[in-house]
């Protein structure tokens, strides 16, 4: 019965569990791109075939009606395929635009089937149950899978079966895509029609939400009302995670307004309305803070697409409170309208979110080019000094997001065509310093620019070279420090070295002892610091050349030739500090009088 009502749903499914373990068995490769564009394509098929048949049944059409509007869903997937790169997660928009169609064909299933005239109440029972069965199916396909590994496990165990790994996940994604999908549709209600005259209601589901999800609304209201007025009496600016506070307390709250929704008008549940009616005016100082947060945190950095949908969030959070609050009709269909009208128009359109971070952000670098004189009569230009460390920094997180995010086509108003087709040929986790060089500027990874009061570095050489110890009588390993100190002795035929490096200052103490006589010994101390601070100044941050990093000390009893592998950390105003540190040294003696 549930694949003659649902058989593209199923089909759908089935062919996407077989792609995840095709994907599986592979264990990745460029080859499989197309593998895993079907398998996310047949995922979307999942809500949208779905929908297509409830619609269709609800509607009380033909078969050939049915599976002409089937048809139409397959043909549209299908484009959408073809509209996909290579590779969906390169450039990275690809794969959240492919998030917020999946968003959109999810909520379709909650109300294309109910929308229009009034069918309110059809429309909370259908999505109950479909809530119920989103809940029974996962129940049945995990104990089944459980029951199912224990048994692979047994023989394995018991009887020397070998069974690889892979196929413990392989029968997962079987059990998820195929079994539990299969449970879910034979539950779903037949004759839809009737859902409108349906008026059970589970005592559970009104005891989970008088009980947990209430108590959890007041919680969140009364800390974000806290938040509020303190910052109407310090007059500071909302902090940027606050947004998510009161995103939160939305989702919460708005949930249990439609788990309750069917008791409002039954005697004895009052409450439930005087809930439902000063809640959304209750939220109305929330989304102007939820604005203020959202509009700051864009006034300083531009628009990406996280914080374009936060203000979207937002937008769509104050259509539903201006609804509630002055509509007489307080519909909650609308709920869902909203939220996959707003996904909707953030995957496409110069409205979307894509177009308009894309400018945002190109629109932040044209800035910073003007700035440094580096934009001379709309042409780029590189500068031959360095631009400030604020100013580089910023630039690099943009380069980073727009070649990760939009790709290197980014740049092809600065940079000729030749030379982002020879960045494309690297790593795409390496694009955004390649591009960062090629305009000239010194890359900073996001992780050095969380302050604006200290400035990170990283050095290493570029190329290791072969360390010739001719006229040298050892080599030694110094290993790798995290911040802790070196106090290491090394015996040496006889005689002995002992390197102390002093995590307070920065300095090597290099003391050589001449055979049993401890009295005879040489010290030389070695501070760091200023070499570091020249390397700071002159560099940044990034691979050197390898001779920048060789330190040369001599002494009448040994010489010393310092290699330093990698050295890092941060200074702030005039004070270097070092937190990383690996080494190795070679030396040489004379012996002392």
């Amino acid at each position: 019965m549930a694949f003659a009502r649902f058989a593209f749903t199923l089909v759908s499914a089935i062919t996407g569990a077989i792609a995840a373990v095709v994907l599986v068995e592979a264990q990745g490769g460029d080859e499989y791109n197309f593998v895993e564009k079907i398998m996310l394509v047949c995922s979307l098929g999942l809500p949208l075939f779905t929908t297509l048949a409830c619609f269709a049944e609800k509607k009380e059409w033909s078969k050939q009606k049915n599976l002409i509007l089937q048809a139409a869903g397959a043909a549209l997937l299908l484009v959408y395929y073809f509209s996909l790169p290579q590779d969906i997660g390169d450039p990275f928009y690809h794969l959240q635009r492919y998030l917020l169609i999946n968003i959109v064909f999810h909520f379709l299933v909650a109300f294309l089937p109910y929308l229009g005239g009034q069918q309110v109440q059809g429309f909370w029972q259908f999505n109950k149950s479909l809530f119920i069965r989103i809940l029974t199916s996962g129940l049945y396909s995990g104990a089944l899978y459980l029951g199912l590994i224990m048994a692979m496990a047994a023989l394995d165990y018991l009887f020397g079966v070998d069974i690889d790994e892979e196929s413990y996940f392989e029968l997962w994604v079987v059990m998820a895509g195929i079994v539990n999908t299969w449970i879910f549709l034979a539950g779903i209600p037949q004759n839809l029609e009737k859902m409108n005259t349906v008026s059970d209601y589970p005592n559970g589901l009104k005891v989970f939400t008088q009980y947990i999800l209430l108590p959890l609304v007041a919680l969140y209201f009364v800390i974000l009302i806290a938040y509020e007025a303190k910052i109407i009496v310090t007059w500071n600016w909302p902090k940027g995670w606050v947004s998510q506070m009161v995103l939160w307390y939305a989702v919460v709250g708005i949930l249990s307004l439609l788990l309750l929704h069917p008791l409002r008008e039954q005697s004895g549940n009052r409450w439930i309305q005087v809930f439902s009616k000063w809640f959304f005016r209750a939220l109305v100082p929330l989304v102007v803070m939820l604005f203020l947060a959202i509009l700051a945190r864009i006034g300083d950095y531009g628009i990406t697409e996280n914080r374009y949908y936060v203000l979207a969030m937002a937008v769509g959070l104050a259509v539903v409170v201006f609804y509630f609050v002055f509509s007489k009709a307080k519909d909650i269909r609308v709920i869902p309208i909203v939220i996959c009208a707003i996904a909707l128009l953030s995957a496409y359109g110069p409205w979307g979110a894509f177009s308009v971070s894309l400018n945002s952000q190109q629109g932040r670098i044209e800035k910073f080019l003007t700035e440094n004189a580096m934009l001379v009569e709309g042409k780029f230009v590189k500068t031959a000094e360095r631009i400030p460390l604020k100013a580089e920094r910023e630039m690099s997180s943009i380069i980073e997001y727009l070649s990760e995010t939009h790709g290197l086509e980014s740049f092809s108003r600065w940079l000729p065509d030749s030379v982002i087709k020879s960045i494309d040929t690297v790593d795409r986790y390496q694009r955004g310093q390649k591009v960062a060089e090629a305009m000239g500027i010194e890359y900073m990874p996001y992780y050095r620019g969380l302050d604006d009061t200290q400035e990170y570095f990283d050095f290493t050489p570029k190329e290791r070279e072969i360390i010739k110890l001719e006229n040298y009588d050892y080599l030694i390993d110094l290993g790798s420090y995290n911040i802790g100190a070196i106090d290491q002795k090394f015996p040496l035929n006889g005689d002995s070295m002992h390197v102390i490096y002093d995590v307070g200052t920065y300095a090597f103490k290099f003391t050589f002892i001449s055979g049993p006589d401890t009295t005879a010994f040489e010290t030389i101390d070695y501070p760091l610091k200023a070499a570091v601070n020249t390397l700071v100044e002159k560099w940044r941050t990034g691979n050197v050349a390898q001779e920048e990093l060789i330190f040369e000390i001599a002494g009448k009893s040994f010489d010393v030739k310092l290699f330093v592998k990698q050295i890092s950390g941060y200074k702030k105003e005039k004070e270097v500090i070092v937190n990383f540190l690996a080494a190795d040294f070679i030396f040489r003696t004379h012996k002392l009088d």
